[in-house]
């Protein structure tokens, strides 16, 4: 019985082990979401943020970013791929061109790989190394800002929980939403201060207890919210019969090239004598269900010649086709041939589209009907095709640079890219063209030669335009900029197209040829027609300068001289403050009353209007601040800089420019490439080129820049290595002892040192506890600080710079010569947990103790065996 009780307790502690582990990591897993879509960048710039909402790190090797039904690989860029609690990181899909777009980011960057982020919407997702789904959803679209998700905790993908950034983005930081009062810095906020920027924010993934399996479930049944777009042409009467055979019935057949299914209610067919025809039903999108029959439509076909159009539930014309005499406002010409009994008129190829009928049909003597067309000439046509290629067989030596020309390029239309991008040739001779075997060209090298099974015809008249569409040519063009070549079928380059848009190519936008051979982006896409050249206007660019603080009474400037238009139009500026206007270029006022004030500029050129919004801060003076810069014995420099010491530079405002001198504290690529400190009265220097001198611990330098603010924390910011003179080596700085209380606004910056008790230790972040109070110790990756030779419990004595993220002071350790133990101090030994461990860790250590325990008994249980077998020997 004994020997039975042993053999239980061991399972049950095996069983905490397979089953109670594997549990918490795939909680954890689940903490990581998506909380932010840049799918309006360009294609290489494009990203995702993403966050761990948790209380615990996740390590992300292994996982997969997935889209277009594709699993994306994941490797680590800049930073490891272990997400901390409250943290950002970002999946770029190219991560050099993400970094060079924001260089100050130095947060977690993770590369990938992918073809384009559709702006209109498609479902994405994340997988776990286990391939285990752990989120996937359709986002919404966004072509203008980037994409936020509002409520982390909740698993609504609609407009409810999703909103376009007012302005731009907020990759790598909290998300940042219309009326929100955000951080207003002067420029990007970089990842030295921001790595851990959600610090408070590691309860937030607690509320979540979905299950995983349910929520996958209903994930893999979400598709994109966004209407589908049925364009012109892309349902088309595809075959018919007008005179059929004694005893049949006339019929109309149609054929959705659409890669959905479409609800033809309140659809109509019509015929010349305008007699309606109602549909109903669904056309398919499938090869077996994208044709469908109407069967002996309303009316009467006539037999020499007749209208067929097409029309949806809002009486647009999808497709229409002229046959026989049909006179077409005094046309006939290009009517499609009338078929006799038993015949019928039927698409060279199913779908094909020229919009020409008399290209697009012929007469077959093998009706489809509902099905694949099969064209079997006439003996009449048959002979014609056969005196074509007689007259054919004597080439004609021809200059295609004076005949054919790209005409028109439409690379970001509404609704599908996939469905309804284009690019137009013109011929612009006096001959038809075959373009069988000319190819065009995009700038990734891909190629497209134009092939006569992909068109009723490749022949193209004078004046005539030929559409070929990315659904034919797998041709897709980028947004913002692109070279695309014509080359004819002997290899050589007829026409070299380029634009570029700072942006994206706004939607519905075409890039056309004038009569002067100049290229416009124009707002009237003229399909299949001479183009209409209305030129795309911009928004003006504001560039504003304005303080961030002042005193009550205190004249403010304001100035929006730096702004400009790319079109060179006149500018017109508005003021607004409250529900006051003001009408200049530059803003001169002052405010009465302390607070928070919001400023917002409009600047127009007569067409577009842009907007830029700035808060500044209204303090009342300060008598000793005041008395403190009057008694400072300020040098001003001739180009208008300060000479100050650092203990007075935090009294001058924000945007000055300073000369001062400091012994260096921290040097470039410990916390960060783009940041250093100097010790004493402590400050960051800043520079976003990374250009750094040589420099060593200890070197007393004078800096020249501008002092500027990040994430609350002063900075000096440099331009180039030449704001830095080396004056003198110097003994390397002693860091300052302080109380942990002591570590704030006053000591920002410094070099300090303190000393107490490790009570909690999770990933990076160690907290430190003293008589005064607590303090976190933020381990930078670049400090190359091995976390893991400390335990709870240990008493360090820890020296490091005091940094400022928002409203969170923390020390940064420099290196592992900046945390030592304190052997000293002998604490008694407990058994017990700290008291604010998570009930995760909690039951960690349950589970640990249960697996030593099991092997315990089983060793006893082993040992106890082995003696009884030994005595029965």
């Amino acid at each position: 019985m004994k020997t039975k009780i042993k053999i239980l307790t061991i399972l049950i502690f095996l069983m905490l082990g397979f089953f109670i582990l594997p549990k918490i990591a795939i909680s954890a897993d689940q903490d990581i979401i998506i909380t932010e879509i840049g799918a309006y960048e360009k294609s290489e710039y494009e990203w995702l943020e993403i966050h761990n909402k948790g209380s615990e790190s996740v390590d992300l090797t292994g996982w997969k970013f997935y889209e277009n039904n594709t699993n994306h690989k994941l490797n680590p860029f800049q930073g490891d791929m272990i997400i901390e609690p409250g943290e950002y990181a970002i999946i770029a899909n190219v991560g050099e061109k993400f970094q060079e777009k924001y260089p100050d980011f130095t947060g977690t960057i993770i590369d990938s790989s992918w073809a384009s982020l559709k702006e209109s919407g498609e479902e994405i997702g994340l997988k776990n190394a286990s391939g285990e789904i752990i989120e996937l959803f359709a986002y919404i679209p966004c072509s203008k800002t980037s994409l936020q998700r509002i409520d982390l905790n909740s698993n609504d993908y609609t407009e409810a929980n999703w909103q376009l950034h007012p302005t731009s983005n907020s990759a790598g930081r909290e998300n940042e939403f219309s009326g929100q009062d955000n951080q207003d810095n002067n420029e990007p906020a970089d990842d030295e201060n921001n790595s851990n920027e959600e610090q408070d924010n590691e309860e937030d993934g607690k509320e979540n207890n979905i299950d995983q399996d349910k929520e996958s479930e209903d994930n893999n049944q979400l598709k994109p919210n966004f209407q589908q777009i049925v364009s012109s042409g892309s349902i088309v009467i595809n075959e018919f019969v007008s005179d059929p055979a004694d005893g049949e019935e006339e019929w109309i057949e149609l054929y959705n090239k659409n890669s959905f299914d479409i609800d033809l209610t309140g659809w109509i067919i019509i015929d010349g004598a305008e007699t309606a025809t109602k549909l109903s039903g669904l056309i398919g999108s499938n090869y077996e269900n994208r044709f469908l029959v109407i069967e002996k439509p309303k009316g009467k076909l006539n037999n020499p010649g007749d209208a067929i159009i097409l029309k949806n539930n809002n009486n647009d014309i999808i497709d229409a086709v002229y046959y026989g005499n049909w006179d077409k406002h005094g046309l006939t010409e290009d009517n499609a041939p009338v078929a006799k009994k038993p015949f019928s008129t039927a698409r060279i190829f199913d779908g094909a589209n020229t919009f020409n009928n008399k290209k697009d049909f012929v007469v077959t003597q093998t009706p489809t009907k509902g099905g694949p067309n099969l064209i079997t000439l006439l003996e009449s046509e048959q002979k014609q095709e056969t005196s074509n290629a007689a007259k054919n067989e004597t080439p004609v030596k021809i200059d295609y640079k004076e005949v054919i020309r790209i005409n028109e390029i439409y690379p970001n239309p509404p609704g599908s890219d996939l469905e309804n991008e284009w690019l137009e040739l013109k011929n612009i001779g006096q001959r038809e063209i075959d373009l069988a075997g000319f190819k065009i060209q995009d700038n990734s090298k891909m190629t497209y030669k134009i092939s006569a099974k992909d068109f009723a015809t490749t022949i193209i008249g004078p004046n005539e335009f030929f559409i070929i569409e990315r659904k034919t040519s797998g041709l897709a063009f980028n947004n913002d900029k692109e070279t695309i070549k014509l080359i004819a079928p002997d290899d050589k380059i007829i026409q070299t197209v380029k634009y570029s848009e700072s942006d994206n190519v706004p939607e519905d936008v075409s890039f056309a040829i004038d009569e002067e051979g100049e290229w416009f982006f124009t707002t009237t896409p003229t399909k299949n027609k001479d183009n209409i050249i209305t030129k795309l206007n911009h928004e003006p660019i504001i560039e504003i300068y304005c303080p961030k603080q002042a005193f009550i009474g205190e004249k403010i400037t304001c100035d929006a001289s730096d702004s400009y238009d790319l079109e060179n139009d006149l500018l017109n500026f508005t003021w607004k403050i409250g529900e006051q206007l003001f009408h200049d270029v530059i803003l001169q006022t002052y405010f009465m009353e302390k607070g928070t004030y919001l400023i917002n500029l409009f600047v127009s050129d007569g067409q577009a209007q842009n907007k830029e919004s700035y808060k500044i801060k209204i303090i009342e003076p300060e008598k000793e601040a005041s008395d403190a810069v009057t008694e400072t014995k300020i040098k001003k420099n001739e180009d208008g800089s300060i000479a100050i010491t650092l203990q007075d530079i935090r009294l001058l405002e924000k945007n000055t420019k300073v000369v001062t001198r400091g012994v260096v504290s921290v040097l470039p690529n410990t916390f960060g490439k783009t940041i250093m400190y100097l010790a004493g009265s402590g400050i960051q220097l800043y520079m976003s080129k990374a250009d750094w001198p040589d420099l060593k611990i200890g070197d007393l330098i004078e800096v020249s820049g501008t002092l500027t603010e990040s994430l609350g924390e002063n900075r000096i910011k440099l331009s180039a290595k030449t704001d830095i003179v080396f004056i003198e080596s110097l003994l390397p700085p002693m860091p300052k002892p302080i109380k942990i209380a002591d570590v704030g606004e006053s000591t920002e910056g410094w070099l300090i040192q303190i000393q107490g008790r490790l009570i909690e230790k999770s990933g990076s972040k160690f907290y430190l506890q003293d008589e005064t109070g607590e303090v976190l110790v933020y381990i930078k990756q670049n400090a190359k600080i091995s976390k893991t030779d400390f335990t709870e419990g240990d008493e360090l004595i820890i020296s490091g710079i005091v940094s400022q993220n928002n409203d969170i002071y923390q020390v940064l350790p420099r290196s592992m010569e900046d945390l030592v133990k304190n052997h000293e101090i002998n604490h008694e030994e407990s058994l017990s947990l700290p008291q604010n461990k998570t009930t995760s860790s909690v039951l960690k250590y349950l589970i640990a103790g249960g697996i030593f325990l099991a092997m315990g008994l089983f060793s006893v249980f082993y040992n106890s065996k082995t003696k009884k077998q030994k005595i029965n020997n």
